[in-house]
């Protein structure tokens, strides 16, 4: 009222004034006698004192007070009066004056809003009920404000079926005036969430709704309240909106607005020359709904518009609650909290995990702000402040939150670690910042206690709690024995505590549970090499699991240590203590490659995660919303907001002031619901949560060579089956079956395994080698082809009886089939079985028998007699020393054996036995950095290039050289010496083969064995280019053959290519669905093969029923002399004739 008081005395100063002017030229209008009606409600003080300075100003005008129990006397009495004045208050007793004035046909001037009757002869002073909430309306409809609280007494309640007709959103509550209107306020406006106010109350009613509103803060930006005359008497608060009658605008009271209303119509009836008041009245009704609209800005009223006709009419600037001047909208309440989720790492590298396990938090943000399941007239909002996340700095936080600490919300949600969050909750007592914390990652048994952190709570079980089910877990998977590594603080102190009291009890021995076994937290990489003795302690105790208890970044410095100690894959299982760890192997930097070659394979154990329906919808939320499978630890921060949004929804319910933030602490430990991680509620005398499911958490190699995290199984502290694997943890060598304990158990070598390393020159030399050998044989190739065997065959025209020899040609060309298939990538993952069956069907013994050290040599010493009787035999043939020495009962046999040997030894051998002689070069392992620390990848206990290494290199360098050169040569030869044989090979094709077959035995044992992916697609291209050149050239002169011989090439590239599928995508159950694609392919290829071999490409081989068996045993006791021919019958003047001559 101060604030106006200024503006109130010279309103009443130029109101004097103007009755002295119309006091001046009054005479000049006729006179007028006006009845004063009243009763004793209408006789106070106030209107006695206006009524008196009314008679003194208006002096012309005669007046004649009557009660309202004598009206009709006075009206016989002084029947020549204009009007009746009306000065009762009831609008009983004022619908009576309105009948006796009807009677006497006398017109009724009332002061009131509310009309229950249509009298043509009755007049309000003031605007109607009905032109004020037109007013109301039309500003509604103006600013385009369709929902909020319109607060109204009792007589306004008329108007909320309108108000509801076109405003379904607003909320039309009704003030008793014994209404405590704090408690209101708390109770009903405060939960329901409204950011707008429409007040249409009493004027006392309204000071106190507008105080407690300001009080609860709900008069800040983007809040909007609007009032009518009287509810704006007393209001100052900026920002509001008053709609005013005009010429009211700077009124104060209800008092000052009755006066101003009386004075107004008198002078207007003092001023009237024409006589007829009732057309004069007729006017003032018609203008009535003219009304201003003012705004209280900088603590004054301004008026800033009008509202005539239901048209507003805005001329000024306006300024909203909170020094807006952008119109608000309408909209949910904001409950505005706060998560610590950024990058930054004070004196570190930044730490990306927080900002993509906060997207869970950010969700279910989203989730309530769409729905209605909780908060339903609210919106939740985080800010998220970037002051730590894995390392906290004192002066950093401080600062960092100092800086947005108007942001800090209701509550806050804490940094990502446990270190972060202690500190922060000490940095929140020095800014005297008191708001509930809740953490959705933290574990620490520091934080547990309720004394020492009385505003904190999480939605995660203590470490400690969480490590004594270790032990469990690992003696369930059948560990006896483990080594351990911890950081030495209070977090890792309280956790090998909880594994080694557990470990005792579950018959778990740790191999090293002494001083030996704990390093200092937050080490650097250079700061963790001055404890490289305690990881070599841990290395020698030869122990393969090895429970790590240490927090990132500190676990990813620790496995970048042990690869440059020589651990490598397989060597040892991680039990993650900091289940964080699981996903951080894989952050992208300089030395992902060492750990992903230590830590893998790695478990964990960590609570529930996307458990249940609303863990699903979840689940689910996250991949549309980023295009992913989230991990567990976004559910963690689902849960955390959810606890808090829930408290919140308690309290608003039960009405609770929200903002106290000991009593949301309160509601907060009280809350119980179904989370994204199981149920979620706290324990009474802790700030952990109440225990529920675990899972068992693994990784893995991904297809892409990268860390995948998934899940392995169930732990469930009280059930029956406390342990279920869902799908069993995969160790380093792609086995699910469990390694040995120590490392030295199952090495079969005679040194550790944890001394194995690749070794780079071995590997280059074995390249080299592979390569040189396919460039010799390429070039001999090349010469023999142009100097003997560059001929061609005669077209096979006429049918023939097939002979063995043909049948012999054609299953060449279904053996080669798997033995090409063995040559390209692996198709395990498609068939182990087909894989197994190509090994077998090519020949190819190494890998077919898994030969193994002592088992190996016993193979390698059968390839060279297999190479010593294949020169042998082409020796007898070349040299014809059966004709030579015809007596010699031996040679015979031996040239007789050659026509069946041959092919096989000098054709399906070739793959198996070029690759056993490189495989003597197989020497990229070693225990050292000396070529003769390399060993052999056969044979562990065979070291490289010493003595007896030295002589079976040399051994198979002279077989190479004797077995590749003859079996370039005499594969052509063979078919010209078979008599039966009617097939014939285009010796060029025999070339290319040639060259096929070393460059994909090359290619075997050099690339493949540094990148699978790599080989398949060189395999591919090589295939390809083989299968273009027998489709173009045709190599047999039996056209059916060379058609197969192609379409079994196609069939290779189609497994290749499968195969190679399989290394490189990710698909759910690919075995499957790469076998029937496979089935598939093969058949389409059968279907076209038989389809166009039986229009294009006619029998020409048939076979007889019944055979004479006298020609069999002639055939078997001549040694097959009938079959065959002499080198010196084939005709001189043939090219063939140079064959004679040993090349």
């Amino acid at each position: 009222m101060e604030k106006f008081s200024l503006g109130h005395t010279f309103y009443w100063q130029l109101l004097s004034l103007k009755l002295l002017l119309w006091l001046l030229f009054i005479k000049l209008s006729y006179s007028i006698e006006i009845i004063l009606a009243r009763d004793n409600s209408s006789k106070n003080a106030l209107k006695e004192e206006i009524m008196i300075e009314i008679y003194q100003s208006f002096k012309s005008i005669e007046w004649h007070e009557c009660n309202i129990s004598s009206l009709r006397t006075c009206i016989l009495e002084y029947a020549s009066s204009s009007l009746v004045l009306d000065l009762s208050e009831e609008i009983g007793v004022q619908i009576s004056i309105s009948e006796i004035c009807k009677e006497h046909s006398m017109l009724h001037l009332v002061y009131q809003d509310k009309l229950f009757y249509q009298a043509k002869w009755t007049y309000s002073i003031i605007p109607s009920e009905s032109e004020l909430l037109n007013a109301f309306l039309a500003i509604l409809k103006h600013f385009n404000w369709s929902q909020g609280i319109f607060l109204s007494n009792i007589l306004k309640s008329n108007w909320k079926e309108t108000i509801l007709q076109y405003y379904e959103n607003i909320e039309f509550m009704i003030i008793e005036s014994e209404t405590n209107i704090e408690e209101f306020v708390n109770k009903v406006i405060f939960p329901s969430g409204s950011t707008f106010y429409f007040l249409f109350t009493e004027s006392f009613q309204s000071a106190e709704i507008q105080n407690s509103l300001k009080n609860k803060k709900l008069l800040g930006s983007g809040n909007g309240i609007l009032l009518d005359q009287e509810s704006g008497y007393n209001c100052s608060y900026n920002g509001s909106l008053i709609i005013t009658e005009i010429g009211k605008e700077y009124t104060l009271s209800a008092e000052d607005s009755f006066k101003h209303s009386i004075i107004q119509i008198i002078e207007l009836l003092a001023r009237n020359e024409s006589g007829d008041l009732k057309k004069l009245l007729d006017s003032i009704i018609e203008n009535r709904c003219h009304f201003s609209l003012v705004n209280i800005q900088n603590g004054k009223r301004v008026i800033v518009g009008e509202i005539m006709n239901d048209s507003v009419t805005v001329f000024r600037d306006l300024e909203f609650p909170g020094l807006q001047s952008l119109i608000p909208i309408p909209t949910k309440k904001v409950l505005h909290l706060s998560i610590n989720a950024g990058t930054t790492n004070p004196g570190s590298l930044p730490y990306q995990n927080a900002v993509i396990a906060a997207r869970g938090a950010f969700a279910i943000q989203d989730k309530i702000n769409e729905g209605n399941d909780i908060l339903q007239h609210f919106q939740i909002k985080f800010f998220n402040f970037d002051c730590g996340v894995t390392v906290f700095n004192r002066t950093f936080a401080k600062d960092c939150f100092n800086k947005d600490i108007d942001q800090i919300g209701l509550s806050h949600i804490s940094g990502f670690t446990s270190e972060v969050a202690i500190g922060s909750l000490q940095i929140f007592k020095e800014l005297n910042i008191s708001i509930p914390n809740v953490g959705a990652t933290n574990t620490d048994d520091l934080l547990s206690s309720t004394s020492n952190f009385p505003m904190y709570s999480r939605v995660q079980m203590s470490n400690s709690y969480i490590c004594s089910k270790y032990p469990i877990l690992i003696a369930g998977m059948g560990w006896k024995s483990a080594g351990v590594l911890y950081q030495n603080d209070a977090w890792g102190n309280a956790a090998l505590s909880s594994i080694m009291q557990y470990s005792e009890y579950k018959g778990l021995k740790l191999v090293n549970p002494d001083n030996s076994s704990f390093i200092p937290p937050n080490l650097d990489r250079a700061g963790l090499r001055n404890y490289t003795h305690l990881l070599q302690k841990i290395i020698d105790s030869q122990a393969r699991l090895l429970i790590l208890i240490v927090q990132t970044p500190l676990g990813n410095y620790v496995l970048e240590l042990l690869y440059d100690l020589g651990v490598r894959k397989g060597d040892l299982v991680i039990c993650a203590g900091y289940s964080d760890l699981l996903s951080q192997i894989s952050t992208n930097d300089t030395y992902l490659y060492k750990r992903l070659e230590v830590g893998i394979p790695m478990f964990s154990i960590i609570s529930n995660a996307w458990a249940g329906k609303f863990g699903q919808d979840m689940f689910n939320r996250m991949i549309s919303i980023y295009h992913s499978e989230p991990s567990p630890i976004p559910c963690y921060y689902v849960d955390a907001a959810y606890l808090i949004s829930n408290a919140l929804d308690y309290m608003i319910n039960r009405g609770d002031d929200y903002t106290d933030p000991s009593k949301l602490m309160k509601a907060i430990r009280s809350t119980r619901f179904d989370g994204c991680s199981g149920k979620v509620s706290i324990e009474k005398d802790s700030n952990d949560r109440i225990v529920d499911w675990l899972i068992i958490q693994g990784a893995k190699t991904s297809e892409d060579g990268n860390a995948q995290v998934y899940t392995i199984g169930n732990f469930r502290p009280f059930s029956s089956q406390v342990i279920s694997i869902i799908n069993p943890i995969i160790y380093g060598n792609g086995s699910t079956k469990k390694p040995t304990d120590f490392r030295n158990e199952d090495s079969g070598c005679p040194f550790p395994a944890k001394e194995i390393r690749t070794f780079e020159k071995g590997r280059v030399l074995l390249f080299g080698i592979c390569f040189f050998v396919a460039l010799v044989m390429i070039l001999i190739t090349l010469y023999i082809w142009k100097k003997w065997w560059n001929t061609s065959v005669s077209p096979l025209i006429t049918r023939e009886e097939i002979s063995i020899e043909d049948a012999i040609v054609g299953c060449s060309i279904a053996i080669e089939f798997f033995q090409y298939a063995s040559m390209g990538p692996d198709f395990k993952v498609i068939s182990p079985f087909l894989s197994k069956l190509s090994d077998v069907f090519s020949m190819k013994l190494e890998d077919a028998l898994k030969l193994k050290n002592g088992v190996f040599w016993l193979v390698v010493d059968g390839v060279y007699s297999g190479i010593g009787l294949w020169v042998l035999l082409c020796l007898i043939v070349l040299l014809q020393l059966d004709e030579k020495f015809p007596s010699i009962w031996l040679l015979n046999f031996l040239r007789w054996l050659s026509d069946y040997t041959m092919p096989i030894l000098g054709n399906l051998c070739f793959i198996p036995f070029i690759s056993i002689c490189l495989d003597i070069f197989q020497c990229d392992q070693s225990i050292g950095d000396n070529f003769t620390d390399s060993f052999l990848a056969k044979d562990c206990f065979y070291f490289c290039w010493k003595e007896e290494h030295l002589i079976y290199s040399a051994l198979s360098v002279l077989a190479l050289l004797l077995y590749e050169p003859l079996a370039i040569y005499c594969r052509p030869l063979w078919q010209e010496l078979q008599l039966n044989l009617h097939v014939k090979t285009v010796p060029l094709f025999f070339m290319a083969k040639t060259v096929i077959q070393t460059f994909v035995i090359v290619l075997d044992q050099s690339v493949k064995r540094s990148s699978k992916i790599v080989h398949g697609i060189i395999f591919i291209i090589v295939m390809s280019a083989y299968a273009v050149f027998i489709f173009k050239f045709k190599p047999y002169n039996y056209p059916r053959f060379s058609w197969w011989q192609g379409l079994s090439i196609i069939g290779v590239i189609w497994l290749a290519l499968l195969s190679l599928t399989g290394l490189i995508a990710n698909i759910k159950n690919r075995e499957i669905i790469l076998l029937m694609t496979l089935i598939f392919g093969w058949g389409v290829i059968i279907a076209i093969g038989l389809l166009v071999q039986k229009k294009k490409y006619p029998s020409m081989l048939f076979r007889l029923k019944g055979t004479d068996t006298g020609n069999l045993f002639k055939f078997a006791f001549s040694f097959g002399k009938a079959s065959q021919i002499s080198l010196s019958k084939i005709s001189p003047t043939h090219k063939r004739l140079e064959a004679i001559r040993f090349p």
